[in-house]
């Protein structure tokens, strides 16, 4: 699901995210204001404006998901070795598919291309490590833990350690491309109406009139907090489905530029 405007709203693209000014002004989405050739011009948070996730937050999430299982496979393996050398049961999951991180890895779809190249080579480490539980306890009920807490040894030091540096690589990649822009919007193709922060522009894409369904006709109708941000949905087989927003819903420019004044 993608959320779009008429590419003739859009004045232009701007990089000066840190420039914003922030307000002592109560408003939902208002992250402040930047100048644009000497005019004062609101900033929004497009994605806190209508309450929906950001993708600055979507992946600040997936820093905190990829963090936190990094540390589930440290755990895992001090656990194995604690196991091995004093006999308690060892309790952590078996199955690579079972364990935290792999119903996560199983589920997690990206379209960063280098993101999905970098978890793809976590399949093979993870697994291996996975298997050890079954080697090293049956080595270990056989009175054999000396050569089992030396394959733990060196299993640490190289598949989980090559585990550690793909959490890393993950991490590296999401942090990249986490940089937001400001989309200028306008009513009469040369003067800022506002601007919205946002995280990325996927396409420019084309649809027909005949693509369209309007936010007050059929089953959206029935939602009322729809219709005051959105104009509809452009929906086609072939492309990804458009939530169509409305400039002027998103926010009563006069009354919010009077507060900033």
């Amino acid at each position: 699901m993608m959320f779009g405007l008429d590419v003739e709203n859009v004045l232009m693209l701007g990089q000066e995210v840190n420039d914003i000014q922030q307000l002592p002004i109560e408003e939902r989405g208002l992250c402040g204001v930047v100048k644009f050739q000497g005019t004062v011009v609101p900033v929004l948070d497009y994605a806190h404006r209508i309450g929906a996730p950001s993708g600055i937050d979507t992946k600040s999430d997936l820093l905190e998901t990829l963090t936190a299982r990094e540390k589930d496979h440290i755990e895992w393996m001090n656990a194995l070795e604690t196991s091995v050398r004093t006999g308690v049961a060892f309790t952590k999951a078996l199955n690579p598919d079972q364990c935290a991180f792999g119903k996560w890895y199983n589920k997690f779809e990206t379209r960063d291309e280098t993101l999905r190249d970098v978890l793809a080579a976590f399949d093979t480490p993870h697994r291996a490590i996975h298997a050890l539980a079954d080697k090293l306890l049956t080595l270990r009920d056989n009175d054999q833990e000396s050569e089992a807490l030396e394959i733990l040894a060196h299993e640490r030091a190289t598949t989980l350690r090559r585990l550690r540096a793909l959490f890393a690589r993950a991490r590296d990649q999401i942090e990249s491309g986490m940089r937001q822009v400001l989309l200028y919007v306008t009513l009469d193709g040369k003067t800022p109406r506002y601007a919205l922060l946002i995280d990325e522009i996927n396409d420019v894409i084309n649809y027909s009139s005949s693509d369209f369904q309007s936010s007050n006709t059929g089953a959206l109708s029935l939602i009322q907090k729809i219709e005051h941000v959105l104009e509809g949905i452009y929906t086609r087989n072939d492309l990804p489905d458009c939530l169509y927003f409305d400039i002027n819903k998103m926010t009563d420019i006069d009354q919010l530029m009077a507060k900033v004044s």
